[in-house]
């Protein structure tokens, strides 16, 4: 018996009935499982943290059925009061970024309850896309004009330089800034089929009346606002009146001539 009560001394507990840091708790099996605690000192570390985290800074998630649009949760997740909050910069060299749609971004960022965080990396992964597709864009412009300009100097040969030139002047006769506009921003500026109706215009101006005295004199066609003008300093020239004048006669051809192409249909250059 002495050595048995010994043996109860040297393990602290009576010989045969060993306990463990469960007993008792067989209902909370399954949660001291999945936690995976060991012993009592797991339990109550487990429990300072808990305590720790009560304190903290939460946030509420929704219930199933609560309108995830008042859900009051979306500031603390970092999504600002008003759409002008989000501070979404414009990139470094991209002179095309469009503000207004960067403001509708902003809007609609907002109305999808975007974080800040989530709604910049959105933006500029939109934006990087956008900038490589306008330098597609460019590309694919620079060399479509280089194919038509070789097109074009193929079939003009050394004449390329004269019908180039015809044709802006005939878009400077006849075109306005509104169209030289609208062809450039199309980037139909070396447009074969365009160059080449108004190279023909223009080669067709080349030969009409406006040109028959210019071809000898260097001079250009002249506008009816320019002859009107001319015909005002022909009339104070006291020469006109004066049939004894020796420019008495060219002058009144002169006025003749102007008063046709100020007035008339016929468009005339005058000789100097």
């Amino acid at each position: 018996m002495a050595e048995e009560a010994q043996g109860s001394v040297l393990t602290g507990n009576p010989e045969g009935s060993e306990t463990n840091w469960t007993d008792g708790l067989d209902d909370y099996s399954e949660v001291i499982e999945a936690k995976g605690w060991q012993s009592n000192a797991d339990v109550m570390k487990s429990y300072v943290n808990l305590e720790k985290a009560v304190g903290a800074d939460k946030v509420v998630l929704p219930t199933e059925d609560s309108d995830l649009a008042e859900w009051e949760g979306w500031e603390k997740l970092g999504t600002p009061k008003e759409a002008v909050d989000y501070n979404l910069a414009a990139p470094e060299g991209f002179d095309q970024y469009d503000q207004g749609l960067s403001d509708w971004f902003r809007e609609a960022a907002h109305g999808a309850k975007l974080p800040a965080a989530m709604a910049q990396k959105l933006h500029d992964s939109f934006v990087e896309r956008m900038m490589g597709i306008y330098g597609d864009q460019v590309t694919a412009g620079q060399q479509q004009n280089e194919t038509w300009e070789a097109e074009l100097k193929a079939e003009y040969g050394t004449a390329f330089d004269e019908r180039v030139a015809s044709a802006r002047t005939a878009m400077r006769e006849f075109g306005t800034p509104e169209l030289q506009q609208a062809i450039e921003a199309a980037g139909l500026g070396s447009n074969p089929d365009l160059v080449r109706a108004f190279s023909n215009i223009g080669m067709q101006l080349g030969t009409g009346p406006q040109f028959k005295d210019a071809e000898g004199s260097g001079k250009f066609g002249m506008t009816p606002e320019m002859a009107r003008e001319q015909i005002a300093e022909i009339r104070s020239n006291p020469a006109l009146m004066d049939a004894a004048h020796p420019e008495h006669k060219v002058l009144n051809e002169k006025l003749t001539k102007l008063t046709e192409l100020a007035f008339g249909t016929d468009v005339v250059v005058m000789a100097g």
